[in-house]
């Protein structure tokens, strides 16, 4: 029996109630379990409960034996002195509030179906990276829906709370937020963290400074990734670094250095020399992107804008001074969704959940309605299940539930699992 389980029961109140009494023997009725605490603390707050005339509010703590209360050193914990009520699953031992007084003891063994434990066990149990895949055709496409939508917001939210702290981290900044964000997403997975650092490297107000000038922009941008370092080089390279000394003088600038780049097993398109340069372009042609995100376009005219190419150099080149044939260096259409996807949307969610513009997060929500299904090795645990698989917010939502449900084993917090578990009910 597992602890998890068992509190499950509780919040639910799955167990048989007939003739509900305490170890004492007196008469208990459960008004309200109250409400599942996940911080430190007992398992359930401002509980309700009568124990024979009398009425009692305050905590819950559930156990798979009453003996694990002294293993977990509840004993020694203040945080623990207002438990009314001590649910187990099997009452090995009497837990004293204090010396000649012990705590109500529930014990509920007997009284939950054994064959609703067997259907969990079965489920958490499974060795496939789904552990609902037998069970899902039992569930019906409106418990799948629900959880789908559930599972996006739980991402948003995420995401939010993730970018509240960049934002933090850039003193309330929204732009330098939002421009580390892209700059993160240029990265990729490979090279995400080598492009954080360069982004915390170089600020975005001395990028704005210089945006009118493409050459300048991929100067700072190269230099600070620690990619002109090399005295020669061919007549681009030349330009680039006598244009980043100087600014690298005027500024006082660091570059990162090139440990931080991984170079192997990349696709040519994602080389990082190529996708500093776009990441330029875009600078470039947006040298306000915060102003931009901020404006209703329309998906369509975010993917004119962000379609853009690197410098022509890079058609013939993947590093600097050597020559390859010729390649795009165009910013691909799947590459415009990922960034919208992964930094734009979830940036504007955030400004309007911070603005206090709770209207307009529909419409942000909408556009992701409206960007391709992301294909990767998350959603493709779920290519031969039911789930609907249509758009990027059925993607968000999948990735949501494989990383943080699925893999985890939370199948009760899950409204799949939760249905599954309860479909077996035998009280």
């Amino acid at each position: 029996m597992k602890e998890a389980f068992i509190q499950y029961v509780w919040q639910y109140q799955l167990f048989a109630k007939e003739d509900l009494k305490i170890d004492t023997g007196e008469q208990v009725e459960v008004i309200s379990p109250g409400y599942w605490n996940r911080d430190a603390g007992p398992d359930f707050r401002q509980a309700i409960v009568r124990i024979n005339d009398y009425i009692w509010a305050g905590d819950v703590e559930i156990h798979v034996r009453s003996s694990d209360w002294y293993r977990h050193k509840h004993h020694l914990d203040e945080k623990y002195k207002m438990v009314v009520l001590h649910v187990v699953y099997e009452h090995d031992l009497s837990v004293e509030r204090q010396p000649g007084e012990c705590f109500p003891t529930l014990e509920l063994g007997s009284r939950i179906s054994s064959s609703m434990y067997s259907q969990y066990e079965r489920l958490t149990g499974a060795l496939e990276l789904l552990p609902c895949t037998d069970f899902l055709s039992e569930v019906s496409p409106v418990v799948r829906s629900s959880q789908m939508a559930s599972m996006l917001m739980e991402r948003m939210l995420r995401k939010e709370q993730e970018l509240r702290s960049v934002v933090a981290q850039c003193k309330g900044d929204w732009r330098e937020a939002l421009y580390r964000q892209m700059a993160v997403s240029f990265g990729m997975k490979t090279n995400a963290s080598a492009f954080e650092l360069l982004a915390k490297s170089l600020p975005y107000k001395i990028l704005y400074r210089h945006s009118a000038s493409y050459l300048q922009l991929q100067a700072l941008l190269f230099g600070q990734a620690g990619m002109l370092e090399v005295e020669q080089g061919d007549d681009f390279y030349t330009q680039l670094k006598a244009e980043y000394d100087y600014l690298h003088y005027k500024y006082q600038l660091s570059p990162i250095g090139m440990h931080h780049w991984n170079l192997l097993r990349l696709r040519p398109q994602n080389f990082p020399c190529i996708r500093i340069s776009q990441f330029a372009s875009i600078l470039h042609a947006f040298p306000d992107l915060w102003e931009e995100l901020t404006h209703d376009h329309s998906l369509q005219q975010w993917h004119a804008k962000l379609a853009v190419s690197a410098d022509t150099y890079w058609s013939t080149h993947y590093h600097f001074n050597k020559t390859t044939a010729v390649h795009s260096v165009a910013i691909g259409e799947m590459a415009v969704a990922l960034l919208l996807i992964n930094t734009l949307v979830p940036m504007l969610f955030a400004y309007c959940r911070f603005k206090g513009e709770d209207g307009r997060l529909e419409t942000v929500l909408e556009m992701l309605e409206l960007l391709p299904f992301e294909d990767n090795r998350f959603t493709r645990c779920f290519s031969h299940t039911a789930f609907s698989q249509q758009n990027a917010a059925d993607s968000q939502a999948l990735m949501e539930l494989y990383n943080f449900y699925c893999k985890e084993r939370r199948c009760l917090e899950c409204a799949i699992g939760d249905h599954i578990v309860k479909s077996s009910i035998t009280i």
